[in-house]
């Protein structure tokens, strides 16, 4: 029987399902106390895992999820899907990106640009621009390199885009000035990110906050998600929202500088520590490690909007990292591409960056070096196939 309840939960997917429904679906109905003692028995052997306590209790596989599944998953809406509680687990460093192709993003940074002020002034452009679409700005790349270029403003489109463009641009430019991974600095970089810089027309935008909740982790104010079943944490007048992040903190300093990125970009907007702009935070927290590392720093430019938003959803609700892992991977890979120092023989007519990109992202993940001698230069050491 255990071999079929685990097909049975396994093609539940990510939703799970709950006893009831397995004594159903069983070819020959066991006892429930039959049921219990094996459902219990492939817990311990960690096959299947369960959700939820006691009638709301559902079992799904611990088997990583396809993106079928998930997309299967997330066809349904928010208030049809399981309550996805705060769960601590999700704060341990595992499952984070695979720490192999952790190690090749930052092997393929062999043409990076000298960090100085010429690359801090096109990054803030970037980072600004990719960070603010994540976030539904309409500011176009040209809009927002007038904007913090020449303070060139496009009257055609709303003042509170203009300035969530000036937000990210101040907020990168603390990043280069202090990059210390630490509470404080994150705080201070919240603080940056939701300035309505007291404009009565922009304090009315969720992208902004008054100054007494800028850089301040939230006490007494619950959250709740938009098209989410995953509830955040709360415990009203006391400190968890900050103990979380601080443990955040912790943990990422213990890993490696692209899998400190990912985790602060997951974790931190998990936590929900802040009363608004938890991921516009994420983001900009992520480029601590990696410039810490001298490499090169995540613009967020060409992520895909859909894929990054299915990726964090897929997390909250499901602890699952495949989506937002691949969505990081071809973003960091794209960031990585349009930041280098391009030789003459790439730089040529006939340059695709797509393609140049994917070929990286391959590399990336299967660990096969690319077979056009071209991008080997984007290597930083000698590999192996």
């Amino acid at each position: 029987m255990s071999r079929e309840l685990e097909q049975l939960i396994r093609a539940a997917g990510p939703a799970g399902v709950t006893p009831d429904a397995l004594m159903k679906a069983l070819q020959q109905a066991p006892s429930r106390s039959t049921l219990t003692r094996q459902l219990l028995a492939l817990r311990e052997a960690g096959s299947i895992k369960a959700l939820g306590n006691a009638k709301a209790t559902r079992y799904v596989t611990s088997s990583p999820f396809t993106r079928a599944d998930i997309d299967a998953y997330f066809a349904s809406p928010a208030k049809s899907r399981p309550i996805a509680p705060f769960r601590d687990e999700y704060l341990e460093p595992t499952a984070n990106i695979d720490p192999e192709r952790a190690r090749r993003c930052a092997q393929i940074q062999a043409l990076a640009s000298p960090m100085d002020r010429k690359f801090l002034a096109e990054f803030v452009v970037d980072f600004s621009w990719g960070s603010s679409l994540l976030e539904g700005s309409s500011y176009s790349e040209l809009d927002t390199e007038a904007l913090l270029r020449y303070g060139e403003r496009n009257t055609d489109k709303p003042v509170e885009d203009a300035v969530l463009a000036l937000n990210h641009k101040r907020a990168g430019e603390h990043l280069w000035a202090n990059r210390e991974l630490s509470f404080e600095n994150i705080c201070a970089m919240h603080g940056l990110l939701t300035d309505d810089h007291g404009l009565a027309d922009v304090a009315r935008s969720d992208h902004f906050l008054p100054p007494e909740k800028r850089g301040q982790v939230r006490v007494y104010e619950d959250v709740n998600l938009q098209n989410s079943a995953y509830l955040p944490p709360f415990r009203p007048g006391t400190r968890h929202a900050e103990d979380l992040l601080r443990k955040i903190v912790a943990t990422a300093k213990q890993l490696p500088a692209v899998e400190a990125a990912i985790y602060l970009l997951t974790r931190i907007a998990y936590v929900q520590s802040f009363v608004n702009g938890n991921k516009r935070t994420s983001r900009i927290a992520a480029n601590i490690p990696l410039v810490n590392a001298g490499l090169i720093p995540f613009s967020f430019v060409d992520v895909n909007k859909a894929s990054y938003i299915r990726g964090m959803a897929a997390f909250y609700e499901l602890g699952s990292m495949h989506v937002i892992e691949q969505t990081f991977v071809q973003g960091y890979v794209r960031s990585i591409v349009r930041s280098s120092d391009l030789p003459a023989a790439l730089r040529g007519a006939g340059f695709d960056l797509a393609e140049t990109a994917g070929q990286l992202v391959d590399f990336i993940n299967t660990g096969i070096v690319p077979t056009d001698p071209k991008l080997r230069v984007f290597m930083a050491s000698p590999v192996r196939r």
